[in-house]
């Protein structure tokens, strides 16, 4: 089941982040400061908004995403994340559809995801293509020489 994150969610979704072989101490520093922005603020328009995909009790995968400011109805896909143990059932899939659908419901035209270029990332960048994102651009040497950043996007 995916709902809105709740507060009891924060150190499952924690606990997910820190187990992503591909995710460094920024990226888990990152998603945890948006996580206590979430938490303080809710989820306001112009804010982070959290999705979880729920199996009972435990998180299986999230998603984080937000407006982009200075662009009419264009949002940023901040995070998805499933579970190592959870992989290959569906559950990005299905986060990344919850999150489209609630960006269009909100008003939003498109949703942006950015990745590296680095092969680590390589099946991130494979399931946006499956997920019907097209790569609209492509930064050398962005993250770090050799750590291409690369845009993919969706309209909603």
């Amino acid at each position: 089941m995916i709902s809105p994150a709740t507060e009891k969610d924060g150190p499952q979704i924690l606990d997910i982040t820190s187990r992503i072989d591909i995710f460094g101490q920024e990226e888990v520093d990152s998603v945890k400061e948006a996580w206590e922005e979430y938490l303080a603020y809710g989820s306001p328009p112009d804010g982070y908004h959290f999705l979880v995909y729920r199996d009972g009790e435990t998180v299986l995968g999230f998603t984080c995403y937000g407006i982009r400011y200075l662009a009419e109805g264009v949002y940023d896909l901040l995070w998805i994340a499933v579970d190592p143990d959870a992989r290959r059932k569906g559950v990005g899939a299905a986060l990344i559809t919850a999150s489209e659908e609630a960006v269009h419901e909100m008003g939003g035209r498109i949703l942006i995801a950015e990745t590296s270029g680095t092969t680590e990332y390589q099946s991130t960048r494979e399931f946006y293509v499956r997920m019907g994102y097209v790569n609209e651009a492509s930064i050398k040497d962005f993250y770090k020489p050799g750590d291409d950043l690369k845009i993919y996007t969706k309209r909603v």
